[in-house]
């Protein structure tokens, strides 16, 4: 009798999307709103042409955080601190971070209050990767996983 072959990549990208699935369930849009708000008003009317987009694109980037740090959720679970969880997501985390700052560097080169933009935009991703790891260490412990 032949066992069945499996791809395991397929499973683990299966496995994944079920995983980024239940942590959305924790994450609510008007949150998201008001982050944007919060951190990104002055930039936002720097460029009005664009605003929709630059809510847009923030709230995707917001969603991306809070994955990343939801992925990290059950190294805290199993003992490990929470720096030492976002060491391991780092290249992650700036490679998203350089892509977040270069959207709203091609919108707004020529403001010179885009200064403090690049530390606005890793507060702004840390933050939700916060989020996304204590709503996954939550999860973890209510055995919710």
């Amino acid at each position: 009798m032949m066992g069945i072959v499996m791809n395991f990549k397929e499973k683990q990208r299966h496995k994944q999307l079920v995983s980024e699935r239940r942590a959305l369930q924790d994450l609510s849009f008007s949150k998201i709103e008001t982050s944007v708000l919060r951190y990104f008003e002055r930039y936002l009317a720097l460029i009005p042409t664009a605003g929709s987009t630059g809510k847009e694109m923030c709230a995707e980037f917001a969603l991306e955080g809070f994955l990343l740090g939801s992925s990290m959720g059950r190294f805290g679970f199993y003992g490990e601190d929470m720096e030492k969880a976002f060491a391991r997501s780092k290249p992650e985390f700036y490679a998203l971070l350089d892509d977040f700052y270069d959207f709203w560097l091609f919108w707004g080169t020529e403001h010179e209050s885009f200064d403090d933009l690049q530390e606005t935009c890793r507060s702004y991703l840390y933050n939700w990767w916060v989020d996304g790891y204590e709503a996954s260490l939550k999860r973890w412990r209510l055995k919710l996983h």
